[in-house]
């Protein structure tokens, strides 16, 4: 295999990984893998001491740069999440007992979830419980 296809191939294989995992280390090792193929491509870093080097100090620089602004990027989003809980929604779509149907908040239509013994009607106001991915979990208010 080529270096510069090693690279490429490290590079995204570790992007991938780190859209998988969300570890929020693995995309700085993925930009250091495509970081040394481009070194590689116009001729900076033919040996294979100068493409570790390149790929260390890529990885090390975009981790230190960039680490931090990302947690607190994601961190601040998941607080915005956290206040939806224990607010209120509006039924769009009734849901069955133990079932699943449709709350309108904040200008969208959410699913929502409750474990109700019984259905709630459309355009009842419910209490948020809490999050599960996209799904509101609800119960009557």
């Amino acid at each position: 295999m080529e270096p510069i296809s090693f690279w490429v191939v490290i590079g995204i294989a570790l992007l991938i990984v780190e859209i998988l995992s969300v570890s929020f280390y693995s995309i700085f090792f993925g930009i250091g893998g495509l970081v040394t193929a481009l070194f590689v491509y116009i001729g900076l870093a033919d040996e294979i001491s100068a493409q570790l080097l390149v790929f260390g100090i890529a990885s090390m620089a975009s981790l230190f740069i960039f680490r931090k602004k990302l947690v607190e990027l994601f961190d601040k989003n998941a607080k915005d999440f956290k206040e939806i809980v224990d607010d209120f929604a509006k039924v769009s779509s009734p849901i069955p007992p133990h079932g699943e149907g449709k709350v309108y908040y904040r200008g969208a239509d959410w699913i929502a979830y409750s474990d109700a013994e019984h259905s709630i009607d459309k355009d009842a106001r419910v209490k948020i419980r809490k999050i599960d991915g996209i799904k509101l979990i609800v119960e009557p208010a």
